[in-house]
């Protein structure tokens, strides 16, 4: 059926379904195991009826559709409720959800026809100002940290809330997985190049000039679920630089540097306290059908697309609703800051390759549900890929705070400068064998260099969280701890 009338045809599903609701508000209720709703029956039901004559009149009725999406997921949000289980009808908003679910995935599915080209939320430019003075950047000390009264309950809640996950997410996939970055894309091996030349204020920690390092690349969804691929959320991609030199931060003794990336440049969450609050929320994630999911992810991507019109953006929204452009074309970020030898800093890692930058603009098919996955490896069997590291150094705490995560960093104050060239050779990225052997491997902030210490309350909560979580997932599952020494131990 074309998306034209497609579009119109669900109009006048929701115009239905709209007249029933503020016809007979307690019939619907009934139906649906909502009752005491019966007057936000009546809000949705309008709204259904707008959202219908919305598109019948449109011109182009199906990109229109995002508002069908968007009340979608008040209509999810309001069906959870009913499936509560202190509710004697539940069962009932159960049934209803798997009702209404093919009408949601069509929503999502025709209203993507409106979504256009798919390219990398974030790309960093590289620096084309001379580089400043060392005083134009903030020294690291103790001081650039400050820590809140209530952040150690802050962070013991969280691991408490991290637990809850823990226990749903075995109950769901029947085995624990990793509260985050948990459905691996691809897993290949490198080499880490650092420049022959860089700036004093650029050589530090393991980024001494000259240097190079075997490295593990894990790329994976951002999320701690194995969910298929029409979720499209942020995506992750982990470093673990072997045969490192340098004091180590505690707890940390194997001679190995981990750096945690994300796709968007900077945290939804700014503190401990505001990620709390988000993932009290997401802890239920696992309890939500994959269709109501989808269908926020694509409500997400449209609606950070229309504040990209507005040269706006949202990192909550992209988020949950991440660009569907190859894995292998983004770049990732530590999103938050780390200590940068004497100084403080971000990390970005840029994809460079002719043949990667060649997909910006492609979108995955997310049909198939491991999509990302076969982008990945279908990339690395077939290419090399190649990243440029780059750094941006911190020049004011007030503008380009540590405490606050979910402030972007001004790259006009202060640019990515690139310090090191990761490269991935042509590979099989997600063997048997490999992926079992990186299932057993701990990617976490708080392994390395005391140089790269993660700074912030963000990053303070996950140093404490990532080791906890690691260690119950391997007692879960029965295996044992593994930290590579060489790169020869990962498998072909």
């Amino acid at each position: 059926m074309k998306s034209r009338d497609m579009a119109r045809g669900l109009a006048w599903f929701g115009i239905g379904l709209g007249v029933a609701e503020m016809l007979a508000p307690r019939a619907v209720a009934r139906a649906t195991g909502l009752e005491g709703h019966e007057k936000l029956l009546r809000l949705f039901g309008a709204r259904e009826i707008a959202s219908g004559i919305v598109i019948l009149v449109a011109e182009d009725p199906e990109a229109r559709l995002w508002t069908r999406v968007a009340g979608d997921l008040l209509d999810g949000l309001l069906l959870s409720a009913g499936m509560r289980a202190g509710n004697p009808h539940r069962h009932r908003a159960v049934l209803a959800t798997a009702i209404v679910a093919p009408v949601v995935a069509l929503d999502a599915l025709y209203a993507r026809y409106s979504l256009g080209r798919e390219a990398a939320e974030y790309l960093p430019a590289p620096a084309a100002e001379p580089l400043p003075s060392a005083d134009a950047f903030v020294r690291y000390s103790d001081g650039v940290e400050s820590v809140s009264e209530d952040e150690e309950a802050t962070i013991n809640a969280i691991l408490a809330s991290t637990h809850r996950l823990h226990e749903r997410t075995r109950a769901k996939f029947g085995q624990a997985v990793r509260v985050s970055h948990a459905k691996a894309h691809g897993v290949a091996v490198g080499e880490l190049i650092v420049a022959d030349d860089l700036p004093a204020v650029f050589a530090q920690g393991v980024f001494k000039s000259g240097s190079r390092y075997p490295v593990i690349a894990r790329l994976a969804n951002v999320p701690g679920e194995i969910d298929r691929d029409a979720v499209a959320t942020q995506r992750g991609m982990a470093l673990k630089l072997l045969g490192v030199e340098g004091e180590r931060l505690p707890g940390h003794d194997a001679a190995t540097q981990d750096f945690v990336l994300d796709s968007g440049n900077r945290f939804a969450s700014g503190t401990a306290t505001q990620f709390l609050m988000n993932h009290r929320l997401l802890e239920h994630a696992p309890q939500v059908p994959d269709m109501i999911k989808a269908a926020v992810s694509t409500a997400s991507r449209a609606g950070n697309k229309a504040l990209h019109q507005l040269r706006g953006d949202s990192p909550t929204l992209d988020f949950f609703g991440h660009s569907r452009v190859h894995p292998m074309a983004e770049a990732y970020f530590t999103q938050a800051p780390i200590r940068y030898g004497d100084y403080v800093a971000k990390l970005a890692v840029v994809p460079v390759a002719p043949a990667q930058r060649a997909l910006d603009g492609t979108a995955v098919d997310l049909r198939d549900p491991d999509a990302l996955r076969t982008a990945t490896v279908g990339y690395l069997r077939d290419h090399d890929a190649e990243f440029e590291i780059r750094v941006q150094l911190c020049t004011d705490l007030d503008t380009m705070p540590v405490e606050n995560a979910s402030v972007e960093w001004s790259e006009e104050q202060s640019p990515y400068r690139t310090v090191a060239r990761l490269r991935l050779p042509r590979q099989e990225a997600f063997s048997l064998a490999r992926r079992a052997f990186v299932d057993n491997l701990s990617f976490c902030v708080s392994h390395g260099l005391s140089a790269h210490r993660p700074l912030g309350s963000i990053m303070r909560a996950r140093m404490r969280a990532y080791p906890v979580m690691s260690r119950l997932r391997r007692e879960t599952n029965g295996v044992a701890l593994l930290e590579p020494i060489s790169i020869g131990d990962v498998p072909l």
